[in-house]
């Protein structure tokens, strides 16, 4: 089976990094192509807003967090035409931006990429695993999907723990991170009717 996957992840508060990434899954064997990748730098008044941390007040925080999604799904599509993967793309990967220390929580509006961008996107990866009292830290998959160059690890394995949820397999392993139990990571929006 294959996937093809945008991968979205934040590079430093400063950039937003996208990948494509082609999972191929045969058995139990993995492997994986990264087809192109992008940057998209921050504007100063996104940096700015960014920067004051988690000295926000839950409405602020709000705002920010569907201004990134939308923020994102822009970035995706642009990605898209520029890269011409019109109809390539079945799933978008976004982890979001931590913003608030030790939070489980992120930035970028899961629901709102995917209403833009049309396109099924997993997003809120470690929320779950926090509810079941796990360290909600990322999680190593280096012997499952071995990722040799390390400029490509973060995208590859935010396209793998999201395609790990889209088929519903657990992506979170309390031996890892101290929850109660595995579970399945990941909120999934559904980016067109059916």
């Amino acid at each position: 089976m294959v996937y093809r996957v945008l991968a979205l992840v934040d590079s430093w508060k400063r950039e937003l990094v996208a990948g494509f990434v082609q999972l191929e899954v045969s058995g139990k064997n993995w492997s994986y192509e990264l087809k192109a990748t992008a940057r998209f730098e921050y504007d100063q008044h996104l940096k700015e807003r960014i920067s004051k941390g988690d000295g926000w007040s839950a409405a602020e925080y709000l705002q920010l967090h569907s201004d990134y999604g939308k923020l994102l799904a822009g970035c995706s599509n642009q990605f898209i035409r520029d890269k011409e993967l019109q109809y390539q793309i079945q799933l978008i990967a976004s982890p979001g931006l931590p913003l608030i220390n030790n939070s489980a929580y992120t930035l970028g509006d899961g629901a709102a990429i995917a209403a833009i961008t049309g396109i099924n996107t997993v997003s809120d990866f470690k929320v779950m695993d926090a509810a079941l009292g796990g360290s909600n830290q990322q999680l190593a998959y280096q012997t499952i999907l071995p990722v040799t160059n390390a400029d490509e690890i973060e995208l590859v394995h935010t396209a793998f723990f999201a395609v790990l949820r889209w088929r519903e397999e657990n992506n979170m392993m309390a031996g890892q991170t101290g929850a109660g139990r595995d579970s399945i990571g990941g909120a999934v929006w559904i980016g067109q009717e059916w």
